[in-house]
């Protein structure tokens, strides 16, 4: 009998999740803050200082005879929340402004006339007064200053002004010339328009759009195209790109904006036009082109084009030959999509081949990366049995996806990065149509001059959510030149090394901050001298990505780094069929792409995008190393969540613990509520509870690049809480006990600023997890209250879609010995709720 209660419990998952959302009860409105409370001196220098920036915008669009223009208004550090913007009273559409975007923590970018902005100047000067009047507070009957609406808006305000060339260009004329001739760079500026609100008035919205088209056909020699689909029906939203090609042909310009009725053409026209000479442009020429761009009011900012880039670190030793691996299995293996260069047709892994295109010619191909990876996706196990145990014990079938030519050939298949945008989504839904790849592995990089949420980043979020599916990606390695000594074994000797460090040259690249997929960093292999096992490997790449979300998400083995003939610890196959052994995120990145398309293939179906990263982070784990106290606050920017085990185990529990998985759709004004009673054997006589909760939250949020810092346009949030009874009052006295998974406070309720929520990913990032340990027992009921509540920006005019979610939970025993799984499933199936293994769940649930 003991023996059979050691047999794993399949992870259970309710087939109806939507019975527990509901309309929630109705809270108190919003309330005022007045953040120079008891300063009324201060406030009345502030109101003057902002009355004559409002005044200063104001007169230099009418000196500039700008029919309108775009103010940014920063926020003070204090203020940063969104109860605290000034869209109500201030900044309202009902003053005639619009919110169009963003850029860093608390800056937004507003669209105006100067008509509006004098008549904002004068609403200060009548209503944000200087002595707020005294009422009597409700519950102290003592007078209290009660601030209008005006003067607390006003006071969370540090700056107000107009766009400057530096926020819109960041680089010279000088520096934009050598960038471009460089061997591996598309021969187009990516340029970023502010997003006009027609709806505020029609005629200004055009006159500025037709001035600007003016302008750029007056310059000459402008290719000008839009990047990004204008029409997306999905959560995906972004800026006004466009790529701007300089070319030197002056009496020939073809400009497209997105809202062009003949913007479809577009692609059509460009492969009948001639090669794109950018690179033959003088510096004189971009100057020229620069300081008009500088000045032009559509223009939000200037980026130079990516070059792409695959990330190996270095080829080390051959060791002894495998001339082929076992034929995959015939009842039918998962399937990666492999985007890379190409794989080469060698006997090692060809079995292995399910299907691939044809776009970059055979010749016109380098197969090396490409093909190693494949290896990996196919063989890791059997080509490295020194960690083996943390990898799938049977491999996935590859499909080659040939994207990337030779370096030098770059230019033979694409003229701009519009048509390799192009050309990768047409590739995965062929890839999917053909033979149902839903992961990819995409381990290559840019070279870039771009801003945190980079235009490669948005069109693998566009296209995950638009087809999906799933990108993994590598986090990218350092240059040999800079890569890091060898992690310390010890916490203290780390930090020490991290502090002689630049941090911002060493955050992942593009396309590696990507929000709707997952990013893998790389970690020492087992073995290797100097080099401490699961620790950060020397070359990888660090967090935070966009908006403090944690990158990279994952860690797996990608090999340490090694001199040249010696050993990494990481094999696989070369182009030409011999085993060699590298390193680099490149190569830690399949390993979890074999897992993620495991779980997807042993659930069959239509599993939910969201489901798959749950159930894959969930299970994720730090070595004991990066566990240690003076790590906290770094360990996440190098090793993510830790490293996801096999499917199995994923997809299994222990008799001690059961893993509940929730999963659906969330709108704003409701909210998933799950009342339970905690296992028996895990409560006393008093009706304290122990035990522990392992809780993951993955969901697709809106998301609009427009913002930057702030581009996640929705959250979800988690609470857990013991539903007690207050005995003076007898009401409820719910306590969410559930702490953050990198939090340093004992609980989520703990005081943390709104920069600190922000920069950590503790609040909006769209991957989150939380822990709950009550070793001796909490508080005096068994019953509990899962919630899941939806939160947006302020000002957001988004739609009312649903934000798709998956909630997975583990409740378990510390002491490993009670029957948390039989006592958790039994309660649930006595309440008549449908429960079912996660195996055939997917094929009972309901759906839309």
């Amino acid at each position: 009998m003991a023996e059979q209660n050691t047999i794993p419990r399949p992870v259970q998952v309710f087939l109806d999740t939507k019975q527990f959302i509901t309309v929630p009860e109705r809270h108190s409105g919003h309330s005022n803050r007045d953040f120079f409370n008891g300063n009324n001196h201060g406030f009345s220098h502030h109101k003057s200082a902002m009355r004559e920036k409002i005044l200063v915008v104001s007169e230099t669009l009418r000196r500039q005879n700008q029919a309108a223009g775009f103010v940014i208004v920063q926020m003070h550090n204090d203020a940063l929340a969104k109860s605290y913007r000034p869209l109500r009273v201030l900044f309202s559409r009902s003053n005639s402004f619009g919110l169009v975007g963003g850029g860093s923590l608390g800056e937004m970018f507003f669209q105006c006339t100067p008509d509006a902005l004098q008549r904002l100047d004068y609403r200060i000067e009548e209503r944000a007064e200087i002595e707020p009047r005294m009422t009597t507070d409700r519950n102290s009957g003592k007078l209290a200053p009660r601030p209008s609406a005006y003067r607390c808006e006003l006071s969370g305000i540090e700056d107000i002004r107009l766009p400057a060339g530096y926020d819109r260009i960041s680089f010279s004329a000088r520096e934009a010339y050598e960038w471009f001739r460089r061997p591996n760079t598309f021969g187009a500026y990516i340029v970023e328009l502010f997003q006009l609100d027609s709806t505020l008035n029609p005629v200004v919205a055009d006159r500025m759009i037709e001035g600007f088209r003016q302008r750029l056909d007056n310059l000459g020699g402008i290719v000008a195209l839009p990047l990004f689909p204008s029409d997306s029906k999905h959560l995906i939203r972004g800026h006004l790109t466009m790529a701007i090609h300089l070319i030197s042909r002056r009496y020939q310009s073809f400009i497209f904006f997105p809202s062009d009725s003949r913007v479809s053409a577009y692609k059509a026209l460009l492969r009948e036009m001639p090669r794109l000479d950018s690179q033959d442009v003088s510096i004189e020429r971009h100057q020229e082109f620069l300081q008009l761009m500088g000045n032009e009011p559509l223009i939000r900012r200037i980026n130079l084009p990516p070059s792409l880039e695959a990330t190996p670190i270095e080829e080390a030793s051959q060791v002894p030959k495998i001339d082929k691996l076992p034929d995959p299995p015939q009842n039918g293996t998962p399937i990666v999509g492999i985007v890379d260069g190409g794989v080469a047709d060698i006997p090692a892994i060809s079995s292995w081949r399910s299907g691939g295109t044809e776009f970059v010619a055979p010749a016109d191909r380098d197969n090396a990366h490409g093909t190693f990876i494949a290896g990996l996706v196919a063989g890791a196990q059997t080509l490295n049995p020194r960690i083996a145990a943390t990898l799938e014990p049977v491999g996935c079938r590859y499909f080659d996806i040939p994207l990337w030519p030779k370096k030098g050939l770059e230019s033979k298949y694409y003229v701009s990065w519009i048509e390799f945008f192009d050309q990768l989504e047409e590739e995965i839904r062929r890839a999917k149509f053909d033979a149902d790849v839903r992961v990819f592995n995409l381990s290559f990089g840019v070279r870039s001059r771009d801003r945190e949420y980079s235009d490669f980043a948005q069109l693998l979020d566009y296209i995950a959510v638009e087809h999906d599916v799933l990108f993994v990606v590598s986090a990218g390695n350092l240059c040999p030149l800079n890569v890091r000594p060898p992690w310390p074994p010890d916490g203290d000797s780390a930090l020490r090394l991290l502090a002689l460090r630049p941090a911002v040259d060493e955050h992942v690249k593009p396309p590696a901050e990507h929000l709707l997929g997952l990013t893998i960093g790389a970690l020492n292999t087992p073995g290797i001298p100097r080099y401490g096992t699961d620790l950060p490997a020397s070359y990888t790449r660090r967090g935070p990505g966009v908006a403090g979300a944690l990158k990279p998400d994952l860690t797996h083995y990608g090999g340490a780094t090694s001199s040249a003939g010696g050993d990494s610890g990481l094999f696989s196959f070369a182009s030409d069929n011999d085993v060699v052994n590298k390193s680099g995120t490149s190569f830690s990145t399949p390993l979890v792409a074999s897992t993620l398309a495991t779980i997807d293939y042993r659930l069959e179906g239509s599993v939910p995008r969201e489901m798959l990263i749950a159930l894959l982070v969930h299970r994720a784990r730090r070595g004991e190393a990066m566990q240690h106290k003076a790590l906290r606050h770094v360990a996440r920017e190098f090793v993510g969540y830790g490293m996801p085990p096999p499917a199995d185990e994923c997809l299994s529990d222990d008799p001690h613990s059961i893993t509940l998985v929730f999963s659906e759709s969330l709108v704003s004004g409701k909210e998933l509520q799950f009342i339970f009673a905690w296992p028996k054997s895990l409560v006393n006589s008093e009706g304290k509870c122990r035990g522990r909760v392992d809780l993951t939250l993955a969901f697709t949020p809106p998301i609009d690049a427009r913002f930057d810092a702030e581009c996640i346009r929705k959250q979800l949030e988690v609470s857990l809480q013991q539903i007690e009874i207050d005995p003076v009052t007898g009401d409820e006295n719910p306590k969410s006990h559930l702490k953050h998974f990198d939090s340093v406070g004992p609980t989520q309720s703990v005081y943390a600023t709104e920069r600190h929520l922000l920069r950590t990913g503790l609040k909006w990032a769209p991957i989150k997890r939380y822990r709950l340990t009550m070793q001796r027992g909490r508080g005096t009921s068994s019953n509990w209250r899962l919630l899941l509540r939806s939160y947006s920006r302020a000002g957001d005019f988004i739609p009312n879609i649903g934000v798709p979610f998956c909630i997975v939970m583990t409740i378990s025993d510390l002491e490993k010995t009670a029957p948390v799984y039989d006592e958790v499933r039994n309660e649930i199936n006595r309440r008549g709720l449908r429960l079912e293994d996660i195996t055939v769940a997917h094929r009972l649930r309901p759906r839309n």
